[in-house]
């Protein structure tokens, strides 16, 4: 670690931990041992990124072929942006630390319009030059894929290759394609030509575009190479189950945005709704085996170590048999203590026996998404749901204790009035009145985007509203929200407003990306980060370069014009799509296909699956579904799970269960745990753990136990957590060579034993040295440990600055005559100064030597050695103590605690041999287990 690059500077920025790696269940492989190298780059921070199930699928499809690696990259966050350019260093990638221009294929994944500046962030601190014309042979090729790059004109300058569609296949027939083609050395053209010959892959240098009369948009109007398809198909998974979602992805090492562990259950819906992309390009829908999802659930829990789970799709409630399925679920994780989320709910159509499950793992609230305030708007967007279904819902929800309930609205949908505006608040207020019949502190909020014309969608044609016309809704909203005591949580308009442009752009639209990003715009998705000045001046000089109005992307465009996504085949019949257009205009609903008309759930057992005959609902959109396949492997799902006989519902009255679930805080967790056994470890924190931060190190803990299997003893409550306790935090970036945590568990073993199991479990840098079980009634950590001992490192270069010398002797000197004037020390804490003496809180320096026992520190170097008072009063960091001895400034990373005591009657007490009996005598020893 002492060699990373980023070694000397990171601990400088937010999370330092984000840039290193190292996590648990990472893989690293030789880097020179593979046919082709794959970096696999996320244009957001890492936090966000390791959430991301698609990442998690790739790097198991990649990694698990002994021929191709994979490694992970995340756009740095703007500090990290700031140090690498200021030190002249390039991005690297997590497992081997090696910049993306040295890897044979840099990918992007595009799940987010709004993410396509951090794209060229990422290129250019990578060394690989941003356009695809500036590009050599011996440049990486630039691909991307997601849902974005089905619409990815605007970064088609800068990106060699989009993959269209599933990638579990075509993924890595490319890479080992571009082995191939490497060995030839052929020029680029060549390479993209022999590639793009295969199938789903858009390669933008070998299109030839032009003006559309009717649009004004430029569109791909042909092929310039022989048997380079004229419109690029989408690469196709039919079956999910032959690409197991993976049970061993790295473990998250600063804590990512969902903190769980979530299996992707389905892909495509059935739904139609006419905003949607995702609903129009992922058909049809293909369902995981629920067996294999249990088991990967339950796999993934143990080797990650995780206390939250999430089944998700993108209507995780038109999963076939999702009732059965999480019964089945819940049964195998609440002997394990952990929750179950369920994302994509939709607001009806929920089954009882569902809802049922889910109250016993959901204590706060639920979010479902109506889309409209009116039956006539939800009508337009073909949201199949009746004002009936939404009340009963509302009544199904707050009657099972939930006491919140979180609604997701549009605004600016096609045809919307201010009445439709106006009805998201009288909905809102509805749900709240009947909440409020069974929880007095019901809250309902009511949060809203803005409607953004997506290509592939029936609305791909609309206009989209004004900046100025979607605030006017935004205020009325809000003012309606306020008179009927509901929450309205809006978005900001301006990144809905280059979202459109950037939806529908064309070519020529990558310069206006550079140009922002050249101008500074960065983490444009972020509401805080969104520099629109920068986008404002890039649009005025994009319209007078290209003579064209923003508004050519924004307004109504013709059914019967070329689009800048007309190449790109989705897979949808190429009327269907104006077909429900010209439907949502006349108000018409198209009610969900793959269930029988007027069916809004599928049958929740056998016993009604196999009575039910009706013919199921397709629209012939030009995906070849095998509707009764789709029924059969329906029927094979009920039979796994054992879901035989409808379930026997639960009689239920206002204010009464829901009352006492929400009044009496009744614990979802129903456990007995028995009496704990507690012991205390004592553990190193050295790089690249040590830059984690203490709260990480309070998550990462019970994780690394869940994974080795050690069963933790948790506290009461409604929210039971692992019952473990910590020695004093350790300052960001410093290492130890001894930390201390006490556990109580529920299993009584031998302290070696535990030590392995934790050492089987533990990322690097985590080293537990040392393990002993306490005795009953022993004192805590607090009790006990009342010094610190502490080196820290001095540069010579600061050392001569300011003691005029590097000799151990005049160091010393200096540092103890310091010490002897008990000096008086300023600090500044929660914005307050106060000041203290020195040797009030510190008892003793010494100038020394570095010695080999400090951990990785591969030579001697000098520093100061001192003890720091530990407890609740006042005391000094260490950077704090060096700048108050010698006058200079240390980083936290040159600092190393040495151990932790108690002192009694002047006799160095450590922790692991304090038992039961009183401080003031020596305490008996107990039996340690020494590394």
């Amino acid at each position: 670690m002492s060699s990373h690059p980023y070694a000397g500077f990171v601990h400088l920025v937010e999370k330092p931990a984000r840039y290193l790696g190292g996590e648990f269940n990472s893989v690293v492989k030789p880097f020179g041992g593979a046919a082709t190298r794959f970096a696999l780059c996320f244009p957001d921070v890492y936090d966000i990124g390791m959430s991301h199930l698609g990442t998690k699928i790739l790097y198991r499809v990649i990694n698990q072929e002994p021929d191709l690696l994979m490694e992970r990259c995340f756009c740095p966050w703007l500090d990290m942006e700031k140090q690498l350019r200021e030190r002249n260093l390039p991005l690297l990638s997590l497992e081997n630390a090696r910049p993306l221009r040295d890897f044979d294929v840099v990918g992007f994944s595009l799940q987010y319009e709004m993410t396509f500046t951090n794209v060229l962030t990422m290129l250019d601190l990578g060394r690989v030059p941003l356009r695809s014309e500036d590009r050599s042979e011996d440049d990486p090729l630039v691909i991307a894929g997601g849902p974005t790059a089905t619409h990815a004109e605007p970064m088609a300058p800068f990106i060699d290759a989009f993959l269209i569609g599933d990638a579990e296949e075509r993924l890595p027939r490319l890479l080992r394609h571009v082995a191939e083609l490497r060995k030839k050395r052929l020029s680029r053209t060549e390479t993209l030509v022999a590639l793009a010959k295969e199938g789903g892959l858009y390669c933008p240098a070998l299109y030839d575009r032009e003006i559309c009369e009717r649009s004004g948009l430029q569109y791909v109007s042909r092929a310039r190479h022989p048997g380079v398809p004229e419109r690029v198909s989408r690469a196709f998974v039919d079956d999910l189950d032959r690409y197991p979602f993976p049970d061993d992805s790295p473990v998250p090492v600063a804590e990512a945005i969902f903190d769980r562990m979530s299996v992707e259950i389905a892909r495509g819906c059935t739904e139609g709704c006419r905003f949607c992309q995702a609903g129009m390009i992922y058909r049809p829908v293909r369902e995981r085996d629920p067996e294999q999802v249990v088991e990967t659930l339950v796999s993934a829990i143990e080797k990650g170590g995780y206390d939250e789970a999430a089944i998700t799709s993108l209507s995780t409630a038109d999963y076939s048999c999702i009732s059965p399925l999480v019964k089945r679920v819940m049964e195998r994780l609440r002997p394990m203590k952990v929750s179950l989320g369920i994302s994509s709910l939709r607001a009806y159509g929920l089954g009882e026996d569902l809802l049922d499950e889910i109250a016993t793992v959901k204590a706060t609230g639920l979010t479902f998404a109506p889309e409209a305030g009116t039956q006539r708007m939800r009508d337009v967007i073909n949201k199949n749901v009746s004002e009936a279904d939404l009340e009963r819902t509302c009544h199904n929800v707050f009657s099972r204790g939930w006491n919140k309930m979180k609604l997701y609205f549009i605004l600016g949908l096609p045809t919307e009035t201010d009445e439709d505006v106006l009805g998201i608040a009288d909905l809102g207020h509805k749900a709240r009145l009947i909440g409020k019949r069974y929880v007095r502190d019901a809250q309902v909020t009511a949060s809203t985007s803005s409607h953004v014309p997506k290509p592939h969608t029936p609305f791909q044609w609309v206009h989209m509203d004004s900046i100025e016309e979607l605030r006017r809704k935004q205020t009325m909203l809000r003012a309606e929200g306020k008179r009927l005591g509901i929450k309205v949580k809006t978005h900001p308009v301006e990144v809905s407003y280059l979202e459109g442009i950037m939806s529908r752009g064309d070519f020529r639209v990558g310069w206006l990306v550079e140009e922002a990003w050249r101008r500074g715009a960065r983490f444009d998705s972020w509401d805080d980060q969104l520099q629109f000045e920068a986008w404002e001046g890039a649009l005025a000089d994009f319209e007078r370069k290209f003579e064209i109005s923003r508004e050519v992307y924004l307004g109504t465009l013709p059914t019967d014009g070329h689009l800048p996504w007309d190449h790109i085949d989705v897979g949808l019949d190429d009327g269907f799509l104006l077909r429900e257009y010209r439907r949502a205009l006349d108000g018409r609903l198209s009610p969900p296909c793959g269930k029988p008309a007027g069916a809004q759930i599928h049958a929740t057992h056998l016993e009604q699956a196999t009575h039910d005959h009706r013919k199921l609902v397709c629209y012939n959109c030009g995906i070849a579904c095998d509707l009764d396949h789709m029924r059969d492997e329906r029927l094979v799902f009920l039979g796994k799970l054992g879901a035989v006989e409808a379930p026997v519902q639960k009689e239920r009255s206002e204010r009464g269960e829901a009352l006492l679930r929400i009044e009496k805080g009744l614990t979802p967790h129903d456990f007995k745990q028995g009496v704990a056994a507690r012991y205390r470890i004592r553990f190193k924190k050295l790089p690249p753990f040590s830059l984690e931060g203490h709260l990480d190190l309070v998550r990462t803990l019970p994780q690394i136990l869940r994974r080795a299997k050690v069963r933790t003893y948790y506290s009461e409550g409604f929210s039971p957590k692992p019952v473990m306790s910590f020695g004093p935090a350790l300052p960001l970036g410093a290492r130890s060579l001894a930390e201390y945590a006490e556990l109580k568990l529920l299993e009584d073993m031998p302290p070696r034993q535990l030590m392995k199991l934790i050492r089987s479990a533990s990322p690097m840098g985590f080293d537990v040295d040392g393990c002993v079980k306490l005795e009953t009634g022993a004192p805590g950590l607090a009790q006990i440990i009342d010094t610190l001992e502490l080196f820290a490192e001095v540069s010579d270069s600061a050392l001569i600055g300011k003691v005029g010398s590097t000799s151990l002797a005049d160091v010393d000197g200096r540092v103890q005559a310091a010490f002897e004037a008990r000096l008086e020390v300023e600090v500044e804490r929660k914005n307050k100064s106060r000041t203290l003496v020195l040797n009030d809180v510190v008892t003793s320096v010494q100038a020394e030597l570095a010695a080999p026992a400090l951990g990785d520190l591969a030579v001697e170097r000098l520093g100061v050695r001192f003890t720091l008072k530990a407890g609740s009063g006042p005391s000094l960091r260490p950077v704090e103590v060096v700048r108050a001895l010698l006058g200079v400034e240390i980083e936290p990373t040159a600092v190393t605690r040495l151990g932790c005591w108690r002192l009694v009657d002047g006799i160095r007490i450590e922790p692991l041999n304090v038992g039961a009996e009183t401080p003031k005598s020596l305490m008996r020893a107990l039996a340690v287990v020494e590394a």
